[in-house]
């Protein structure tokens, strides 16, 4: 793990109370996230591209290999449906011989810069790979948050500079009455909801808020990514995501005139869906036991009763491998098992714990693969790398062991198998390289639109030769206030660390020294 200066620079009064506040900050951060630890004590000291180029990299034995083309041929046929026959084919000769895809991200527009910033790393890397399957950047995205979730999924986000302030926009395609309806399944955006849209940029342009240079690059956006004929056509609001984030992606690499890898957003939901309802429900897997078997639930309360991701029946938090989203209602809900049926906690809606009845509720998307079941499928049963953020590598890790151990007391040694060599601890998310300069000298991490209304044709160099000089630790530093945050509830925190910002630990860890602005407001 890389060391800290030894006197700390003076531009924000640091003191050695100051660094002391930090080292105390990253131990409670690293002491809740074990697995994170591990890889920054074994990774920390490799540059990012470095550390993106072993993405690649993947453990296969010959049951995975056997069981990838079910997945492989899933994720082709829905890539296909929305993308084309060539982008298709493109996915599935990638993942035939680099058998990894990123779940780090949320189902939005590629815009946040904690999910931006993973997709750019690992672009750069691929341009120096001499194997041109290589040419697609593969996310299985999370749908099952809600709208209003802190990345923003339901809508686009980008700062402003005029005069002496800065300020973060919000454009929505949605109203704020369905702020709290979950991304999976929700409807397409209509012609109407781009007018409304449109009409917040011109009175952000009337009223100053944004330059009105600003106002017609993001009509030009609007028109060209979001108001297509495909994109309005689309059946649902995650089609259009995978349709407008290819397209928007293209667009951060046009000012450098660089051919760059696609992007692939596909919704992880879906994918599982159909594996279940084509591989599993109605066929001898493993996985269709830990769903019926009643012999196995008291497995299933042993092994992953309490780990994120999974359920707790004490805190009632999570679900039981489903969340209902029922017909005619906006919020998803809890299920939980009662003897052969999954009920929510008002008993308002229940469904037969059974194939028949979980796959048409599936194909209606009445229900939702919780990210136990996602993981369980996409990764312990047929292999897939998954790569992750912050959190996914410290769940995942504690799903796989336990897992482990539930297969043991089955005595299943086959899926042991299969499921020992899966990868758990691939960081790819959280991590910031893609900063905006605002006319005070300040840097602030850059979202997606960032790039293009005020990158220039040396936006994409900047960022591959930080890539090559930001280790992984340095890079992670800056983040560690932020996680602090997301691990302790406020009544929990101590205020001295919870005052700390990016800015603090950026000039204490001599990272801003190294970072240069990928774009200027």
């Amino acid at each position: 793990m890389q060391s800290l200066p030894e006197e700390p620079l003076v531009a924000f009064h640091t003191t050695p109370t100051l660094s002391e506040k930090f080292y105390t900050l990253r131990e409670k951060v690293l002491e809740r996230k074990p697995v994170l630890r591990h890889i920054v004590e074994k990774h920390g000291d490799k540059v990012l591209y470095d550390y993106a180029k072993e993405y690649a990299q993947v453990n296969l034995n010959p049951p995975i290999k056997r069981r990838q083309d079910e997945l492989i041929g899933t994720i082709q046929r829905i890539v296909t449906e929305r993308l084309g026959d060539d982008v298709g084919v493109s996915v599935g000769e990638q993942l035939k011989k680099y058998y990894f895809v990123s779940t780090t991200d949320h189902h939005g527009a590629i815009c946040h810069p904690f999910f931006l910033n993973g997709n750019l790393i690992s672009s750069a890397t691929y341009f120096d790979a001499s194997d041109p399957v290589l040419s697609n950047i593969i996310v299985l995205a999370c749908a099952n948050i809600s709208l209003n979730n802190s990345s923003y999924p339901r809508g686009l986000l980008f700062h402003s500079n005029l005069g002496n302030q800065q300020e973060m926009h919000r454009l929505s395609f949605f109203p704020a009455s369905d702020r709290l309806c979950p991304v999976y399944g929700y409807r397409s955006y209509t012609h109407y909801d781009i007018e409304r849209m449109k009409q917040d940029i011109e009175r952000k342009a009337r009223t100053q808020a944004i330059a009105p240079t600003v106002a017609q690059k993001l009509m030009y956006l609007i028109d060209t990514v979001y108001a297509s004929d495909q994109a309005l056509s689309a059946a649902t609001f995650s089609d259009q995501i995978t349709l407008t984030n290819t397209r928007l992606w293209n667009q951060f690499f046009a000012p450098n005139h660089i051919d760059a890898p696609r992007l692939i957003y596909i919704e992880q939901e879906t994918v599982v869906s159909e594996l279940l309802i084509n591989y599993h429900l109605n066929h001898d897997t493993i996985i269709k036991h830990i769903l019926f078997n009643p012999k196995l639930e008291s497995l299933i309360h042993k092994y992953f009763q309490g780990i994120r991701g999974a359920f707790s029946l004490f805190e009632q938090s999570g679900t039981y491998f489903f969340w209902a989203l029922p017909k005619g209602q906006k919020y998803r809900q809890q299920l939980w098992k009662r003897g052969e049926y999954l009920v929510t906690a008002d008993e308002s809606y229940r469904i037969a714990l059974a194939p028949d009845a979980i796959a048409e509720a599936l194909r209606t998307k009445e229900i939702i693969p919780s990210m136990l079941l996602t993981f369980m499928v996409l990764a312990f049963y047929y292999g897939l790398k998954c790569l992750g953020g912050f959190s996914q590598v410290n769940y995942l890790t504690l799903m796989k062991r336990a897992y482990i151990k539930m297969l043991a007391d089955l005595e299943n040694y086959k899926s042991i198998e299969v499921c020992a060599r899966v990868q758990t601890k691939e960081l790819c998310g959280e991590v910031t390289l893609a900063f905006l300069k605002n006319s005070e000298g300040t840097l602030m991490p850059a979202t997606g639109l960032d790039l293009l209304l005020y990158g220039n044709d040396m936006t994409w160099t900047q960022f591959v030769e930080l890539s090559k000089n930001v280790t992984l630790a340095e890079a992670l530093n800056p983040l560690m206030s932020e996680f602090y945050k997301i691990l302790f509830p406020e009544n929990t925190r101590q205020a001295d660390l919870a005052a700390l910002t990016p800015e603090e630990i950026t000039h204490l860890t001599g990272l801003h020294e190294k970072i240069k602005p990928c774009a200027i407001l």
